[in-house]
C-alpha cells in the first residue's frame, strides 16, 4: 500500500500542470496492446481448459464402481447410506458422535453428495480432496482409499454456528474386513 500510494503521490507532484508547460503528445502502440491482450487471452484459455479437464477427470465414475455411497450433508452433520445395503445408515448422532464412512480399500468408490439445506463441502485433507455440495445440485465423484487407513473428513464451507461439528471419519477396509463389516451391518454372520 505504501509503494502504491507513494508512486501515486510522486506522479501527482512531479507531473502536475504548470504555467508554460505543454504536455508531450502520446503515441498509440496498437501492436503492443494487441499482443498483450492476445497473450492474456491465451493464458486465460489455458487455465480454463486445464481446470475443466481436471474437474471432468475428478468427477468421472466408471460404469461399474466397486461400491456406492450416498453422502448427505445437513446442519450440522453427515449421513451415509449405502444403496447396495438397504437400511444401513450411519449419521451424526444427537449427542454429536461423528459418523463413520466404511469403504473398500483400493477400489473405486462412487460417492453421490447432496445437501439438505445450505452449501457444505465434503473434504478429506489426507487425500487432498474437496467437493462442494450445493442445494438442489447432486454431485457424483469417485475416490479410492489406501487399505487400512483411517481418514478424517470435515465440512470445509462455513455453514453456520456449529460448522466445526461437521466432521466424519472414513475407514478403508481390506476385502475380508469389508465383507465382515457388511455382514455385521446386515445383522448376520459373515459367510465363507
Amino acid at each position: 500500500m505504501v509503494v502504491v500510494f507513494g508512486a501515486f503521490a510522486f506522479a501527482v507532484v512531479r507531473y502536475r500542470a504548470r504555467d508554460g508547460r505543454v504536455p508531450r503528445p502520446t503515441r498509440e502502440h496498437n501492436a503492443v496492446e494487441i499482443a498483450i491482450a492476445l497473450g492474456l487471452a491465451a493464458i486465460v484459455a489455458v487455465l480454463v481448459t486445464v481446470t475443466f479437464s481436471a474437474d471432468a477427470r475428478e468427477a468421472k465414475v466408471t460404469g461399474r464402481p466397486a461400491f456406492r455411497v450416498n453422502a448427505v450433508a445437513f446442519k450440522w452433520g453427515w449421513q451415509f447410506t449405502y444403496p447396495g445395503l438397504p437400511g444401513v445408515v450411519d449419521r451424526t448422532t444427537d449427542d454429536g458422535r461423528p459418523p463413520v464412512l466404511h469403504v473398500p480399500a483400493a477400489a473405486e468408490v462412487a460417492v453421490r453428495l447432496t445437501t439438505r439445506d445450505t452449501t457444505h463441502a465434503f473434504w478429506i485433507p489426507e487425500l487432498r480432496y474437496k467437493r462442494d455440495a450445493w442445494p438442489d445440485d447432486p454431485q457424483t465423484f469417485a475416490l479410492s482409499f489406501p487399505e487400512g487407513d483411517h481418514f478424517s473428513g470435515h465440512c470445509a464451507q462455513y455453514c453456520g454456528l456449529r460448522h466445526a461439528d461437521m466432521v466424519f471419519s472414513v475407514q478403508a477396509l481390506g476385502r475380508d474386513a469389508f465383507a465382515s463389516w457388511i455382514a455385521r451391518a446386515r445383522g448376520r454372520r459373515p459367510g465363507p
